[in-house]
């Protein structure tokens, strides 16, 4: 039996376990409270060129008759999508820039004492991905489309992977830099102490002598 593939297998099971995986993390899924007058906001760190998908729906009594306003920001402040008195809705985008996303929630009428509930969900990367479209539009049958999303989820893991890699270097050129830069004001207080040291035992020196004490 040839085992000359056997070395082969080992990392590419590795990167289908590690794809599976990825491709199953579960999505921010969340049910929470919006006091009225008040902003609920929640945040997502999505890389650059990275897909981020959302639903949101109030989870009241619709007797109740409460709606909701809703915006999200890229890492700037720019508003990227805004809604105003909704019920539901959703919005979706590509990251134009690595960083920090930001969705706000509120009331846009004020009631006393009165509270609104939202049931919000957040997907971003590969999770946001509609594979059953993807299906359809490619008539590919099941297995095609197994190997389809694992070929993504790898992909996304090697994105991730060098962005990763990327933030840590930064982090580390930061710490260089940060480092470098208190070893330099470590050096001129030193070098300060010495000189004001210096200054007051002349300046003592001079006073005996006219006091003529030495």
């Amino acid at each position: 039996m040839d085992d000359s593939s056997s070395p082969l297998r080992l990392p590419l099971l590795l990167l289908m376990v590690l794809a599976f995986v990825w491709s199953s993390r579960p999505s921010q899924a969340l049910v929470f409270h919006i006091p009225s007058g008040r902003v609920k906001c929640l945040t997502e760190d999505i890389r650059a060129g990275a897909m981020s998908l959302a639903h949101f729906r109030v989870a009241d009594d619709p007797a109740y008759g409460h709606n909701i306003s809703a915006s999200v920001m890229d890492p700037n402040g720019e508003d990227l999508r805004r809604v105003v008195g909704v019920e539901s809705g959703e919005f979706a985008f590509v990251a134009t820039e690595t960083g920090k996303h930001t969705a706000c929630f509120w009331s846009p009428h004020f009631q006393l004492e009165a509270a609104v509930t939202v049931d919000f969900e957040w997907k971003t990367g590969i999770a946001a991905k509609d594979w059953t479209s993807v299906a359809k539009k490619g008539k590919i049958d099941e297995m095609e489309l197994e190997l389809k999303k694992l070929e993504d989820s790898i992909n996304s893991i090697h994105e991730e992977m060098i962005f990763l890699r990327n933030r840590e270097e930064e982090a580390r050129r930061l710490n260089e830099t940060t480092t470098s830069r208190m070893g330099s004001l470590s050096i001129l207080s030193f070098i300060v102490c010495m000189g004001v040291a210096g200054l007051q035992l002349l300046h003592l020196k001079t006073f005996f002598q006219r006091e003529k004490i030495l």
